[in-house]
Parts: C-alpha cells; sequence; structure tokens
C-alpha cells in the first residue's frame, strides 16, 4: 500500500517539474527576442488592457523603479486567472452528471491553490524592497506558471 502511495508522489513530482519546464522553453524563445525598456511600458489601469492579453513576459524584466507597471500586469495577470477559472467552473457545471469529476474536482483545487499562491506573492511584492525585488518578482513568476500547469491539468482531467 505504501508503495502505490509512493508512486503516486514521484508521478505527482515529475509530472509537476516538466510541467514547469513546458513553460521555460517559452521563456527562451521570448529571451532572444528584443523587448522595449522599461520605462515605455505605461502603467495603464486594468480595465485599458484585455485581460486575454495578459503575459507574465511583459512584466518579468521590470525593475524596481518600473513598480506601477510591474502591478498594473499583475492585476491583468490575477484576472485573467479569475477568468480562466470562470471558464472551467462554467464547463464543470456544464458536465453531465453521469461523468467522472473526480480528477477534475482534484485538479480543481489545485488551481484554487495556485491561486491563492499567486494572490500571496503579489502581498510579498508588494513589500519587497531594492534589495529583494529580483527575488519576489521571481516568486511571482514561478506562482503565474504554477497557476497556468494547473489550469492545463484541470483541462486534461476530461474533454473541454
Amino acid at each position: 500500500m505504501k508503495t502505490i502511495v509512493c508512486l503516486r508522489h514521484v508521478t505527482v513530482a515529475m509530472g509537476l517539474s516538466l510541467l514547469s519546464n513546458a513553460g521555460c522553453a517559452e521563456n527562451e524563445k521570448v529571451a532572444a527576442a528584443p523587448l522595449p525598456p522599461a520605462k515605455e511600458l505605461p502603467a495603464a489601469p486594468v480595465t485599458g488592457v484585455p485581460v486575454a492579453d495578459a503575459r507574465w513576459r511583459e512584466i518579468k524584466d521590470l525593475s524596481y523603479d518600473s513598480r506601477a507597471a510591474f502591478f498594473a500586469g499583475f492585476k491583468r495577470l490575477q484576472a485573467r486567472l479569475d477568468e480562466q477559472i470562470s471558464e472551467l467552473s462554467a464547463h464543470r457545471a456544464a458536465m453531465k452528471g453521469d461523468a467522472d469529476t473526480k480528477d477534475w474536482d482534484f485538479a480543481m483545487k489545485e488551481v484554487g491553490n495556485a491561486r491563492s499562491y499567486l494572490t500571496g506573492t503579489g502581498e510579498i511584492v508588494a513589500k519587497a524592497t531594492s534589495e529583494s525585488w529580483a527575488q519576489d518578482r521571481e516568486r511571482v513568476g514561478q506562482a503565474w506558471l504554477r497557476a497556468q500547469a494547473a489550469c492545463a491539468r484541470v483541462k486534461a482531467s476530461t474533454t473541454i
């Protein structure tokens, strides 16, 4: 019995590591493309930018002096995640009663946990000093990747 539980933990850990590395390929491609200087990014209100266009790569390199632009982008990330959760919840509500939803519900719980973690990292980076900015900003990036991986697992748990 313990072997099965251990095997599950190993499988989950390997899956998470694969999913976290999947985002690295996109980051390498984006790193090769030149980005505009951070000063050119406006600190636009959240309502002025489509939520579907929210991308971590747009804010990941912003400096401590560009905190306003970073937090505007962070709010777009949160709004995009909330939008994804709403879409997934609506799909779950539309599932037939005879559908096997155990895996779906388990995966959705991780999405909720990832959303809480993203919110928590936002609170941490809001209190960051210039010395801790890079580390705290990177935590936000890890939280975003975790949330996106969790959403992907929900979608993969059943046919959408």
